[in-house]
């Protein structure tokens, strides 16, 4: 697909979500929605994302978390043309009520990291809770609900889950001292570069921070928001000619009108993209290494357009809004 190809087909299936979900949500939202379906190759069928969207309605409470911003993400992660959505809607709170049974508290948090399980589901669940623990012992203030999806998906990996929380902190402070802010953002990339090993790695650190200048000398403004997208690129050892595709996209989608008051949307978008292309043509090391990634990364997105679009309505509900 060139990139005239893939504008066409962002801004068209942006428009099909924006038309399936209505003019009440959060545009950002249907932006994620539509950049999610682009990135990973998947058609938007408006019809099945509604049948799988009222599932999620029917099976969930009133006050649960899956009645929030966050649904119709949900929804687009759980519609599958080959499986009954009622199904896929049951093993979600399935598995959510797994990691409740493990300690964790339910919220949008807790249903983004129950996407990321597995059938081995109980096995993961506590292996989440124990890496949780060992990070909230060396960030007590800074480890929160935003972490579960983190925990639940590095509990998975091979190694030390103490050693593991030893080097996220331990990247934390080195990124610090590169000039990152401290944060809830600098946690969740310090967690990220561990993915592939638990154990320190000086070169880790120095990618990351050669990313991120990279970008910047690119004239992309990197925000607290983005850490986790360089964390990314650093986890998945991108090569410099493959940053460099990541901006020439960067700037093509910044051309885009539909960016116009979402800029600070494009660079997770650009990045997913790459790594969609890189795993299509396997231009990896690890395919399901780069997959599970990407998978992550639309977790992470999800949750960040959840978290804004909540902290928007609290503003308008107190006054604060237009």
């Amino acid at each position: 697909m060139t990139m005239d190809q893939m504008k066409q087909d962002l801004q068209t299936t942006f428009e099909q979500v924006k038309n399936a979900v209505g003019w009440t949500v959060d545009k950002r939202i249907s932006l994620s929605i539509a950049s999610y379906y682009v990135t990973t190759g998947k058609t938007f069928n408006a019809k099945q994302f509604l049948v799988t969207s009222d599932a999620i309605k029917q099976k969930s409470g009133w006050f649960s978390p899956l009645r929030s911003h966050i649904h119709y993400m949900m929804a687009a992660f759980l519609q599958n043309e080959h499986k009954d959505s009622s199904i896929m809607v049951d093993n979600l709170l399935m598995k959510q009520d797994i990691l409740k049974a493990a300690g964790f508290k339910s919220n949008v948090y807790s249903y983004l990291a129950a996407v990321l399980m597995t059938d081995d589901s109980n096995h993961e669940a506590s292996q989440a809770k124990y890496l949780y623990d060992e990070m909230k012992s060396h960030h007590p203030f800074l480890t929160q609900p935003d972490d579960v999806p983190y925990a639940v998906m590095l509990g998975k990996m091979p190694g030390d889950p103490k050693e593991r929380a030893m080097t996220m902190n331990r990247y934390y402070r080195e990124l610090r001292s590169q000039g990152f802010y401290m944060g809830n953002e600098l946690q969740w990339m310090s967690q990220i570069l561990t993915f592939k090993s638990p154990t320190y790695n000086a070169n880790v650190v120095a990618q990351a921070v050669q990313i991120r200048d990279q970008l910047k000398n690119a004239k992309i403004k990197i925000k607290s928001m983005h850490y986790v997208m360089v964390g990314f690129l650093a986890a998945l050892e991108i090569k410099e000619g493959a940053l460099e595709h990541v901006i020439e996209t960067y700037r093509d989608l910044e051309t885009m009108k539909l960016f116009n008051w979402y800029k600070e949307m494009i660079l997770s978008i650009a990045v997913q993209l790459e790594t969609k292309h890189m795993i299509d043509n396997e231009d990896i090391t690890s395919v399901s290494f780069a997959t599970t990634i990407e998978m992550m990364m639309q977790a992470q997105q999800a949750a960040m357009v959840a978290t804004m679009a909540a902290t928007n309505a609290a503003t308008a509900s107190s006054g604060g809004g237009e």
